[in-house]
């Protein structure tokens, strides 16, 4: 059986050995032959070059040293990657390792979260930085269109919690933790802002607040554990993002890769058990929050920013999602000059360089009488009731101080738009927003005063 194996072994290799001298007669050079074969011959020819290839006809001797060095420099590659097959055998395992670790992780998470209803009231309740506003261990974002002032209303809230004890904001008590700020937009105005708020509030913010004044790209690994690391350090239980778009540089807003900011700032949310308020816009001429609906999701806490009156500096925030608490809650709110020097105002110093605004709660009065138009003022009163409150037009008189046959042709402009419902008759006729109406959320004004104030 061997001796047969032996002598069709020796045949094959006979008959390789005849191919490659008939190849090679027919090319012009053994080296072309080479070229020329196919993978199992070209060994064979090979073998032939490297024997006595000085004594075989048409022989390119430089030729033959050129194949040489392919050959070996095929056998290096081989080697190489032998070589990096051991080691990527060798990370596969690695991994599989820390693979099975975080599985372990995983698991011992997914089993400590494992409540029969009757053990639910072991659950520990939703802690709150401002009860009604924000809460510990969440995500939130504050949105509006661009210069509704939510940077300053940001700043108010930041500072507000970060002394804590004392300070109330629109007349919500906050919780003392320290505050990482993360100004992406540029610090240019924020020295300016701070030194006004401590003025009006009559407290230094000192090392109670921490501001990062540039913009990482948080949803790159490396950029994503600096700011970790930063969080690590500062201990913060509020983190601010002013704004998303800033440290999302590159990023399809509208494209579910903004699952990757998600991701990111939950993070940051698990790390440090802290609220993360990102401030965002809205999407051109509506008040949805820009973006895919991925953010809206995730979020805890949705704050709507927007300005109510066009010439003067007046706001309302307003609550469009509240995860655990009422989301009808709204707040007007004024901003102000504010100086923080403490010296006159005229010639001794630049009086723009030592003052800056600052976020006050804003009575109704004010805010009516700020509307530029008679229609603005009766409709930011109509928008601003109980869905199916009913109001007749002399309560719209007496509310806005617009007269009788103004507040008659603006209330049946709104009725055509849909935002108000006429019901009655004569001397009956009443109107009401829709329950169901998709303008804006039923709502009720925070009290009247300081938004930052003592208790």
């Amino acid at each position: 059986m061997t001796e047969t194996s032996d002598q069709n072994g020796h045949a094959a290799i006979a008959a390789e050995e005849a191919r490659a001298r008939i190849a090679s007669a027919l090319a012009p050079s053994l080296a072309t032959a080479y070229l020329d074969a196919e993978p199992p011959l070209r060994e064979v020819i090979f073998k032939l070059l490297g024997g006595e290839a000085s004594g075989l006809p048409y022989v390119d001797v430089e030729h033959v040293s050129a194949i040489r060095e392919e050959h070996q420099a095929r056998d290096h590659l081989k080697r190489v990657t032998e070589s990096e097959l051991i080691r990527r055998r060798a990370g596969i395992a690695a991994q599989k390792v820390i693979d099975a670790e975080q599985a372990g992780d995983i698991a011992a998470r997914i089993s400590e979260n494992l409540y029969t209803a009757a053990q639910l009231d072991d659950i520990p309740p939703v802690e709150y930085l401002a009860p009604s506003l924000l809460a510990k261990d969440s995500l939130a974002w504050l949105y509006g269109d661009p210069g509704c002032f939510k940077s300053f209303a940001a700043l108010d809230i930041a500072a507000s919690v970060a002394l804590g004890a004392g300070i109330s904001w629109a007349g919500i008590p906050t919780t003392q933790v320290p505050v990482l700020y993360v100004a992406a937009e540029g610090s240019g105005g924020m020295r300016k802002r701070v030194r006004a708020w401590e003025a009006m509030a009559g407290r230094a913010l000192g090392d109670r607040i921490t501001f990062l004044t540039t913009g990482p790209n948080i949803t790159e690994e490396s950029h994503l554990n600096a700011v970790l690391e930063v969080c690590r350090n500062v201990q913060p239980g509020l983190i601010v993002i002013d704004t998303q778009s800033r440290v999302t540089p590159g990023l399809e807003e509208n494209g579910s890769v903004m699952t990757l900011y998600v991701q990111a700032v939950d993070r940051i949310r698990q790390e440090t058990g802290g609220c993360v308020l990102t401030l965002h816009h809205t999407t051109k001429g509506t008040e949805v929050l820009r973006g895919h609906g991925s953010l809206y999701g995730a979020a805890d806490t949705v704050l709507f920013m927007s300005r109510t009156a066009s010439e003067e500096r007046y706001a309302k925030i307003q609550i469009k999602k509240q995860k655990d608490d009422d989301d009808s809650l709204f707040w007007n709110v004024g901003l102000r000059v504010q100086h923080f020097c403490g010296l006159p105002g005229e010639e001794d110093h630049n009086a723009r360089e030592c003052s800056s605004l600052v976020i006050a709660a804003a009575h109704w009065s004010d805010v009516i009488n700020a509307q530029t138009t008679a229609f603005e003022k009766v409709r930011l009163m109509i928008m601003d009731l109980e869905p199916d409150k009913v109001v007749t037009k002399r309560n719209v008189m007496d509310l806005t101080g617009v007269p009788d046959s103004t507040v008659k042709r603006c209330l049946k402009t709104l009725c055509e738009q849909g935002i108000l419902t006429k019901t009655g008759a004569g001397n009956d006729v009443a109107y009401f927003r829709p329950s169901l109406t998709l303008d804006d959320a039923a709502a009720h004004p925070a009290q009247p005063g300081s938004l930052t104030e003592p208790h």
